[in-house]
């Protein structure tokens, strides 16, 4: 009996995560999949960011190099990864990817998978919560395929890595619930949370902060789980206490380096409209909805917040419910979440009305490293698991079922949209490794295009072979880096008369070669002819700075 019990367990548990990974797949996977290490998911510069960091930290563990603090890019200066959107824990778990197929089809697997995690963990909530299949099923859609991934979808892999997120609240539930007790609860969250850490900080801030508000709400609005409620703070702090511990070689560069002021834009706020008003990437919203969302505040992969008329036509008939704590907590919670998702002022549909709580907050240190339109991913979950409480408890068969499906296909992305991948330009240099014999191992190269995706990409195919005098992981360049034409070259703003400058700045980074891509549209002959005869070589020209090319035969020229 106990047998069958574990087996119809797992189906339960393996079934829905088989059926969220067939989704993924038919919604990213299906153009990457026919052309493996030619097509990355997403689009834009930040895909190339993840693919250098998913070679980065098994070949740094590999090779005996300390993973944090890398001199691989912006050498030889070197460069703090700590507060780099890097997300060592995905790396790791997909070294053995890595390792076999390339970096590339690591993170095209990285970039199906999220997603469907993400649906599967709000499911295991859900189901937890309900005990119903069907009602669960549409709530972890909802979660796992939000506007919020979707949008971070685009290259963002550190925020579509929010699988965890609900099995933390799972955890807490289950401890209120008396099903764990206090060493239970600090030893799953403390792993739970290490792994966050090591995927997205600004995320593992947020959860820190969405947890503790619950807790708070939890106390006033659920009389029933106060005698559990006094308890949890010893076993809540021994969890972090176990997290800081497993993450203590992150947490030390962390906190010796510590950055104030978020690298992005930090008025990126929620426009309420946005709610209703679906994204460019909703296959419901059509080309109206860009010119709909252009005047919100943030850019279209930021635009996170649109739950979907459905969706919110069933928060309203769950407010019937607000008698039960159950119901009272999720309607605080939602009302919060979204209320720290507006940020420093109320914006509807462009305009500025009056000004927010968050406006109190937003500069103090910690929280000026947090997007409040990145709340949005716990508005996300909370309408999840309204949509499913709504359904598990609704007696008619026809409104449970429609409202849920109707919610579901409210979020269905457009995949015509050439967002959802890009091709990777690989010249023939790096492809047939013709570097191996043009450039000395550990040898220092610019690479241009400088400060863009292709070197990252270029470099992590290679396996480290070469050091780069750049590296576009970071908006801004390293303090060693700060000059004007570092600066001019990354936003690509280039003059005939640089490239006496940049051979300058090569020489001061001690760079043996400049590699320049062949196709590259800048005139980079005119700018370095006073520098060196170039050797063209596998589709990049080869300039000699300081150790000059490699003398062996096999480095031949086109």
């Amino acid at each position: 009996m106990l047998l069958r019990v574990l087996a119809r367990l797992r189906r339960a548990e393996i079934g829905p995560l088989l059926a969220y990974l067939g989704v993924s797949f038919l919604y990213f996977g299906r153009p990457v999949a026919a052309h493996p290490g030619r097509l990355l998911v997403g689009h834009g510069p930040d895909p190339g960011i993840f693919v250098w960091s998913l070679a980065w930290w098994p070949h740094a563990l590999l090779h005996d190099q300390n993973p944090i603090y890398t001199s691989a890019i912006w050498a030889p200066d070197g460069l703090d990864l700590a507060w780099v959107a890097s997300a060592p824990t995905l790396s790791y778990a997909l070294a053995p990817v890595t390792l076999a197929a390339g970096p590339i089809v690591a993170y095209d697997v990285a970039a199906i998978l999220l997603p469907a995690l993400a649906a599967w963990s709000a499911y295991l909530l859900c189901r937890y919560l309900t005990g119903a299949l069907w009602p669960s099923l549409a709530g972890g859609y909802l979660f796992g395929f939000s506007a919020f991934v979707l949008g971070h979808e685009e290259g963002h892999l550190h925020l579509t890595s929010v699988f965890l997120v609900p099995l933390i609240a799972l955890v807490v539930v289950r401890y209120l619930h008396g099903r764990l007790d206090g060493v239970g609860l600090a030893a799953r969250l403390g792993i739970l949370l290490a792994l966050q850490l090591g995927l997205s900080t600004e995320l593992f801030t947020t959860v820190t902060l969405a947890l503790a508000i619950s807790l708070a709400l939890a106390s006033v609005l659920m009389p029933a789980a106060r005698s559990r409620l006094r308890r949890i703070p010893f076993p809540l702090a021994a969890g972090y206490g176990v997290a800081l511990l497993l993450a203590s070689p992150l947490v030390y560069y962390l906190l010796t380096d510590f950055h104030s002021a978020s690298v992005n834009p930090t008025d990126a706020s929620v426009d309420l409209a946005s709610l209703v008003v679906p994204t460019r990437l909703i296959a419901i919203g059509g080309s109206w909805a860009v010119g709909s969302t252009a005047h919100f505040p943030t850019g279209p992969v930021e635009q996170a917040a649109y739950l979907g008329v459905p969706t919110l036509a069933i928060m309203a008939l769950y407010l019937r419910r607000a008698q039960a704590p159950v119901a009272r907590f999720f309607i605080a919670a939602l009302c919060i979440t979204l209320v720290a998702a507006l940020g420093d002022e109320l914006h509807v549909d462009g305009h500025r009305l009056v000004p927010l709580p968050w406006r109190l907050v937003s500069s103090l240190p910690v929280f000026d490293n947090v997007l409040p339109v990145r709340f949005s991913l716990y508005l996300a979950l909370v309408a999840a698991v309204v949509v499913a409480l709504w359904a598990a408890g609704e007696r008619r068969r026809i409104v449970r079922i429609a409202l849920p499906a109707l919610a579901v296909l409210a979020l269905i992305p457009d995949l015509a949209l050439s967002v959802w991948q890009e091709p990777v330009t690989t010249p023939a240099f790096f492809r047939a490794r013709q570097y191996v014999n043009c450039i000395a191992r550990g040898d220092n190269v610019l690479v241009i295009p400088y400060g863009g995706e292709e070197p990252l990409v270029w470099q992590a195919r290679s396996g480290f072979w070469f050091r780069m005098a750049e590296g576009a992981v970071t908006p801004t360049p390293p303090a060693g880096f700060a000059g004007t034409t570092v600066i001019r070259l990354t936003n690509d703003d280039v003059r005939l008369g640089d490239g006496s400058t940049v051979r300058d700045v090569a020489r001061a980074k001690g760079v043996g070669t400049i590699l320049v891509y062949a196709e590259d549209p800048w005139p980079w002959p005119q700018v370095l002819a006073g520098i060196a005869s170039p050797r063209r070589v596998g589709g990049m020209l080869l300039y000699p700075i300081s150790s000059g090319l490699a003398t062996d035969p096999a480095c031949r020229s086109d």
